[in-house]
């Protein structure tokens, strides 16, 4: 259409001046337009993914996020949101140990991409392993007045701990915790287990096979005890012309343990020896006697020494 214009009778004489307000109207319209919708920056954080890490290895120390800075025009910046800019490394390949590694940016094509911060980041890699441990079983809390803990039997002897190979050689035992509190009989409860270090602290990142356990704790009444003094039992008689000075025994008392409920500890007030045969005696004389413990009923001794003292009539 210009070309037309340009060559109508007459008009060649003004082609310069035309020439030079259309530069003068494209000039204009560039300022116009720059000044409208100028170049503009602007910075993001956005998550870091890391892709490709083998299965049977786990990613320690990455950066969670990085940095960018992109340009372009204002309406085009301003319409950009954190989803639609994607940053992540390839860990492709990579073995056992620590690798710097080169941050890689998606943005819309529309736009420039200024700087990445930072544009390379250390990786650890650390070879996902399993141990077998035993379970410690540790009660708390105090059971019922009157009863004795007993034994406390998990179901499984050991269990499986997994996770990165330096986590899980710090474990060193895994516990598991069950309150007694105000417990009066045998329980069975569904305990936690959880990996300690030789601190004794808890340690995380773990995973553990199975998750809990089922414990058994068996509680029994406490065995009653009592001191009691020890009575000598004597039978027939001293020959002729002698008679008996004084019996004592050694010890003069005994602790009776009452090994099985309601045998009747309480009841007793002494405890017998069996008896000693007096027909043979014309002399002081030692004899050892056992002790006649009720059943269901032990001694700190079984048996004493009588102690038989004679003398004239």
């Amino acid at each position: 259409m210009i070309d037309n214009y340009f060559k109508k009778p007459g008009e060649t004489k003004n082609i310069v001046p035309k020439i030079l307000a259309i530069i003068m109207a494209i000039i204009l319209w560039m300022y116009v337009m720059n000044e409208q919708n100028p170049p503009f920056e602007s910075s993001f954080i956005i998550p870091l993914e890391v892709r490709n890490v083998a299965a049977d290895y786990v990613l320690l120390d990455a950066p969670e996020t990085v940095k960018v800075k992109i340009r372009g025009p204002r309406n085009m910046v301003a319409g950009v949101r954190t989803k639609d800019l994607k940053a992540f490394v390839d860990a492709k390949g990579l073995s056992e140990g620590s690798h710097s590694i080169t941050v890689n940016v998606v943005i819309p094509s529309s736009l420039e991409l200024v700087e990445i911060s930072p544009d390379k980041v250390q990786l650890r890699l650390d070879p996902v392993i399993s141990r077998q441990l035993s379970i410690e079983v540790r009660l708390t809390g105090t059971p019922a007045p009157g009863m004795v803990i007993g034994k406390a039997v998990p179901a499984h002897e050991q269990v499986t701990i997994e996770g990165p190979k330096n986590i899980v050689s710090t474990v060193g035992k895994v516990v598991a915790i069950v309150d007694l509190s105000g417990k009066n009989n045998d329980i069975t409860a569904d305990a936690v287990l959880t990996p300690i270090n030789r601190a004794d602290k808890e340690v995380e990142g773990l995973t553990i096979y199975p998750e809990r356990v089922k414990i058994t704790v068996n509680l029994t009444a406490a065995a009653k005890k009592k001191i009691l003094d020890i009575k000598p039992v004597t039978q027939g008689e001293l020959p002729p012309g002698l008679v008996i000075k004084s019996v004592v025994t050694e010890p003069n008392k005994v602790e009776i343990t009452e090994t099985a409920p309601n045998k009747g500890i309480d009841k007793l007030d002494a405890i017998y020896t069996e008896s000693i045969n007096l027909t043979d005696i014309n002399k002081d004389t030692d004899k050892e006697a056992k002790l006649q413990l009720p059943e269901g009923m032990t001694g700190t001794t079984r048996a004493v020494i009588v102690k038989i003292k004679v003398g004239p009539r």
